[in-house]
């Protein structure tokens, strides 16, 4: 994407990011099933030749030092900045197929769950790399595959070595003897000053859930199958969260005053703990809607963001 405007594409990768996760659970493969066993690319001659459709895998071949090797990305993809240059072939729901044809790829990233588009890239003489879900084991996984696929295996190890020392420094540092908050974590809603309406949240997803478990929060509502489920305020008000974080990177770039309207639309629910102890917050940093190698970042920043809650609540 193009970094000027980066605050309205932010909110299109979020709901993108979002609308891409209920179509892979909604598909009859498992996560991260890789059925292209001719997708390895380790032991070419040459460096392969990649298209990213998700800024997800996009960050991950950067991450890995492969940036020289990608040679287009989706529409969505903004992070690392040298992206802005690529050429752009759409995104995972709706690629641009001719445009990726005619830049001849020795491989496309995209989902494992996402079939049929890997039979269409097939019939096409194009092979695609079939990548796991977004789960936080799924990242660790892509890692791997990447690592392995494009002969990065030192580097995917390194990256790899790092995210679990920082989680498990933030499980070492989870305070004790001090109850775990429940926390409302709203990946998407609608919108408009004084409205709370269509309200998404997080569920039994594996990423938001297992970051929010790693720093010690309870994460509500508890016990939810579902992985975004969506809330109207009469449920919020039964859950009665003690914090309430919005993933929002779709309003960073706006003014101060508009991060301020979001958190005054939850004067409608003025029972709620959250609201009562001023304990809402707006993240809007764009790694936090991502489920790449970022989300050590993402999840640094909810511990953060509890703990800051948790000091303000203290008596």
């Amino acid at each position: 994407m193009n970094c000027k405007n980066s605050s309205s594409n932010a909110g299109l990768l979020l709901a993108g990011f979002f609308a891409l996760t209920v179509f892979l659970c909604q598909s009859c493969k498992k996560p991260g099933s890789l059925p292209d066993s001719g997708a390895q690319a380790s032991g070419t001659a040459k460096p392969a030749r990649i298209i990213s459709l998700a800024p997800a895998h996009t960050e991950l071949l950067y991450a890995l030092g492969l940036g020289e090797q990608v040679l287009a990305v989706s529409n969505y993809c903004q992070y690392p900045p040298e992206v802005n240059s690529l050429p752009r072939v759409g995104a995972l729901l709706d690629p641009n197929l001719e445009a990726i044809l005619r830049l001849q790829p020795d491989y496309v990233l995209l989902y494992a769950k996402q079939a049929a588009l890997a039979e269409q890239l097939r019939r096409l003489g194009l092979r695609p790399l079939l990548m796991p879900g977004n789960k936080l084991a799924d990242i660790y996984e892509s890692i791997e595959l990447l690592g392995q696929s494009f002969e990065q295996q030192e580097q995917a190890q390194s990256l790899l070595t790092n995210m679990r020392q920082r989680f498990a420094r933030l499980q070492s540092s989870r305070p004790v003897n001090i109850s775990s908050p429940g926390v409302l974590l709203v990946v998407w809603r609608e919108r408009g000053l004084g409205t709370l309406k269509n309200i998404s949240v997080a569920g039994n997803d594996g990423f938001y859930s297992e970051m929010l478990q790693a720093i010690g929060a309870k994460l509500l509502p508890a016990d939810m199958k579902l992985e975004y489920p969506s809330l109207g305020p009469e449920s919020i008000l039964l859950l009665n969260p003690d914090i309430i974080i919005e993933i929002a990177p779709e309003l960073a770039a706006k003014e101060p005053a508009a991060l301020q309207n979001a958190k005054d639309d939850w004067r409608r629910l003025p029972e709620l703990k959250a609201y009562q102890n001023k304990n809402i917050y707006i993240l809007t940093d764009d790694f936090m809607a991502l489920p790449s190698a970022r989300c050590i970042m993402a999840a640094e920043k909810l511990a953060e963001t509890i703990a800051q809650a948790q000091a303000q609540a203290a008596p």
